[in-house]
């Protein structure tokens, strides 16, 4: 079913764009916005926390609700002793992640074996204008690709707790700290289930 998904969804981008065609207002759209992560928050039984854990140790289902983004971050695993810091390149994998208004039941990765393995997103860490990506010349499922759809500033935001080599967290991200797509055009947030960040494409494990 999964690899059913990523393929299809290939084909959604576009319709996605003209999906926020319409008359709301911006204050419309964050009330909107409001309503689905809540009801998200609510139907999944996540606990929301207002301060990062001191212990660096999240509860199942845990999350920390970062006060200045709005960004809701869970980390699964810490990753190694090789701490990610500013200036290093960061390539993520994405897995069980979804468009929580315009496809709240697909389940969507950028590491589907034999068609988008090579699909990473990547950033400079520290240089936010890597953070979102304006268009893409590749085609459906390139790295390009979902770095339009899903590479944003609330995909940087975790690494600044002292991550290491080969992190996974989970976060629900809001469209104004979202992706290009997210923030230009379906304002809506993204849920990652699994966002796992390494220092080179090579070590990142393909499932």
């Amino acid at each position: 079913m999964r690899k059913i998904i990523g393929v299809i969804f290939a084909f959604i981008g576009i319709a996605i764009i003209f999906s926020a065609c319409g008359s709301e207002t911006y204050a419309d759209k964050l009330k909107k916005q409001d309503k689905v992560i809540n009801r998200f928050i609510d139907t999944s039984g996540i606990k929301v926390i207002n301060a990062y854990p001191e212990s660096r140790v999240f509860k199942d289902k845990e999350y920390f609700k970062d006060p200045s983004t709005g960004v809701y971050i869970h980390v699964i695993d810490s990753g190694n002793k090789d701490k990610i810091t500013k200036g290093s390149t960061v390539y993520m994998r994405f897995y069980d992640s979804k468009l929580l208004i315009s496809y709240p039941d697909s389940l969507i990765t950028n590491d589907l074996q034999n068609i988008t393995e090579f699909a990473y997103m990547y950033m400079d860490y520290g240089n936010s204008s890597s953070y979102r990506r304006s268009s893409y010349t590749s085609g459906y499922l390139s790295s390009e690709y979902y770095m339009y759809m899903f590479l944003s500033p609330g995909c940087a935001l975790p690494l600044d707790y002292n991550l290491g080599n080969n992190a996974e967290v989970s976060l629900i991200v809001p469209f104004d700290n979202g992706s290009y797509l997210q923030y230009n055009s379906t304002y809506e947030p993204v849920y990652f289930g699994r966002l796992k960040y390494t220092f080179r494409p090579d070590q990142i494990d393909t499932e």
